[in-house]
């Protein structure tokens, strides 16, 4: 009972709560747009600001994952300061150039309806303040300040942001208000983070370390999110191609439901076993494996369970939404979960081979699976629509999980299944 006590207390398992809350928050969002606008209007907003994020992480070339890497090997708070100095510069200079790029994109593209050249204009002008917010979120996180990040990040934007529209939809159906809606979330959640790290850790004055130190790094990063993010965005913009928009704001909705399972392993280890980034970075691997076994004794069953739950539901879920695709391809969602499961079952690999800056086998991994899941969608999706992508899906990241198992293998004598010693 102290045990159940102490875990539920833990700030590892708050920051659990606040995810799944994020989840839960998201899926609203899209409950909100699909039926008060239409499904079209969705699948306009997932394709337009979920790209975003991909214009936001070339702005950051790598810088946010740099920190994982570095921060925890520096003594001082004075170079850590100086690591985050670099990485918003450069990245402010990247996203505003980014950004001007967007912005001769929407004016001289014939797009055929005004509604995507208004989401493209306001997505050109707050990219600055995503990419900004990433940093600040993703250096807080190396310096360990995870609640208060979370819960601005996953709460406190997706809160506002359903608020405006749902106070807005009583005047007007304008998607105006979405966009208004957006900016409002967008500028409050980085002013937020803006002073959450100004509290943790400021200084007029610090040394910089010198950037070409990090060279090789960023740009093996870069590579990395660019092949990861392609990845993530190939199914929807796909499923736009070759059906239609409606059709990719469903398949998104389906994957954020199995991103749920995803979760399980990345809050397993943050729950029971804090310490593995510290044992991977000092090289022992001995104990990596002592670690994982008291993650796979909660994360297995906590997955199936959850597995379950969500295929028992997901059904009732569904029929909130108005449009009846969502209901009528819902065997996806079943794939999409099962290969989230596979996730879970090949352990952490991805995950060890970027703390032990292994980065040249992550991009060798993520290009095969971003190739595969090209090729697989382009194939299965014209035949077996939604299904297909999620096909397309279990097959790509299965194969690239057992790659990495087997380097993991290779390299550190370390096995990252569930099964095994």
């Amino acid at each position: 009972m102290q045990k159940i006590k102490a875990l539920i207390s833990s700030p590892s398992f708050k920051s659990l709560l606040i995810q799944l809350s994020g989840f839960g928050l998201s899926f609203a969002i899209s409950l909100v747009l699909t039926n008060i606008y239409d499904a079209k209007i969705y699948g306009d907003y997932v394709l337009v600001f979920s790209t975003l994020d991909m214009f936001a992480i070339f702005s950051l070339v790598g810088y946010n994952q740099l920190f994982s890497i570095q921060v925890p090997k520096m003594k001082t708070d004075e170079e850590k300061f100086g690591i985050y100095k670099i990485a918003t510069k450069k990245s402010l200079i990247h996203c505003l150039l980014i950004s001007a790029c967007i912005l001769l994109f929407g004016i001289f593209y014939p797009f055929q309806e005004n509604t995507l050249r208004y989401f493209v204009f306001s997505s050109a002008i707050f990219l600055p303040f995503i990419a900004l917010t990433i940093v600040n979120t993703n250096f807080l996180f190396s310096l360990k300040e995870t609640l208060l990040t979370q819960f601005n990040d996953k709460i406190i934007r997706f809160v506002l942001f359903i608020g405006l529209i749902l106070l807005g939809s009583h005047f007007t159906n304008s998607i105006g208000i979405i966009i208004a809606a957006f900016a409002v979330s967008t500028l409050v959640t980085y002013g937020i983070s803006y002073l959450l790290r100004k509290r943790r850790i400021d200084f007029v004055k610090s040394p910089i370390p010198t950037p070409s130190k990090f060279n090789k790094t960023i740009y093996l990063l870069l590579t990395i999110n660019t092949i990861n993010l392609l990845f993530s965005k190939s199914d929807a913009l796909q499923m736009a191609y070759y059906l239609g928009a409606d059709y990719a704001g469903v398949n998104n909705v389906y994957m954020k439901m199995s991103q749920i399972l995803h979760l399980v392993m990345s809050s397993s280890l943050l729950i029971f076993s804090p310490k593995i980034s510290k044992i991977i970075a000092q090289e022992r691997f001995d104990l990596v494996r002592k670690e994982l076994n008291k993650v796979f004794r909660f994360a297995i069953p906590f997955s199936l369970a959850l597995l379950v739950l969500v295929l028992t539901l997901s059904p009732l879920f569904l029929s909130l939404y108005k449009s009846s695709i969502y209901q009528a391809h819902n065997y996806s969602l079943t794939l999409y979960c099962v290969s989230a499961v596979f996730g879970i079952l090949t352990g952490p690999a991805a995950l060890i081979l970027m703390l032990s800056n292994k980065l040249s086998h992550l991009i060798i991994g993520y290009s095969i699976e971003l190739l595969l899941n090209l090729f697989l969608n382009a194939i299965l999706i014209p035949r077996y629509s939604i299904e297909g992508a999620a096909y397309a899906t279990l097959i790509s990241e299965l194969a690239v999980n057992l790659y990495f198992t087997y380097i993991c293998y290779r390299h550190f004598k370390l096995n990252t299944l569930f099964f095994g010693k």
